[in-house]
């Protein structure tokens, strides 16, 4: 099977947590999709608020990170992505800071959007930043970070609470999840 082109924008952009799910790809490196925004559409009760989704805009961009994965691997990234029930495949068309673009290149957008943006979950937040950080443009990072924080402020008290029953019951879950192993296939050219 051939090599599928793949384009990240939330939780994937952190190798680490993509590798959780998906054995084998390649980092190629950060990349831009323009005529659309960054959005959190849809509820996940996994991460507990809203997740990121590709909402057409033909006056924005959004970053995120490319990758090179064998097609092999598609079953379990679209079980990640909960596809196709939650989210659906898309082709797309990404460029990266260097000017190269690559055509039919394979996303997931939110299958049935939420009329209204749903705050996403710190946790959840705290993942995407981590690949922003490593991998987007310091710009970017902080437009990310600032829509991040006025959906936050938007978030009914009872959901952004975390009093000591909800810390204890994330440790809990934490403590028996077992820790991924991380394998990045390195690619010489």
């Amino acid at each position: 099977m051939d090599d599928v082109y793949y384009f990240a924008y939330g939780s994937c952009m952190s190798p680490e947590d993509l590798a959780r799910d998906v054995e084998e790809f390649e980092l190629v490196g950060p990349a831009l999709v323009r005529g659309y925004r960054l959005g959190f559409t849809r509820y996940s009760r996994t991460r507990r608020g809203g997740v990121a989704d590709l909402v057409p805009d033909p006056e924005s961009s959004v970053e995120g990170v490319l990758y090179r994965l064998p097609a092999e691997q598609l079953p379990a990234l679209d079980e990640r992505e909960g596809a196709p029930e939650h989210y659906r495949r898309e082709r797309i068309r990404v460029e990266t800071p260097g000017g190269k673009v690559y055509e039919d290149v394979l996303t997931y957008v939110v299958a049935s959007k939420a009329a209204e943006e749903i705050p996403p979950h710190n946790d959840y937040v705290q993942t995407i930043l981590k690949g922003a950080e490593a991998y987007l443009s310091r710009p970017y990072v902080e437009r990310l970070r600032e829509a991040v924080r006025a959906l936050a402020e938007k978030r009914p008290p009872e959901r952004r609470a975390n009093g000591p029953k909800a810390s204890n019951r994330r440790r809990r879950r934490r403590s028996v999840r077992p820790r991924p192993v991380i394998l990045l296939r390195r690619v010489l050219g």
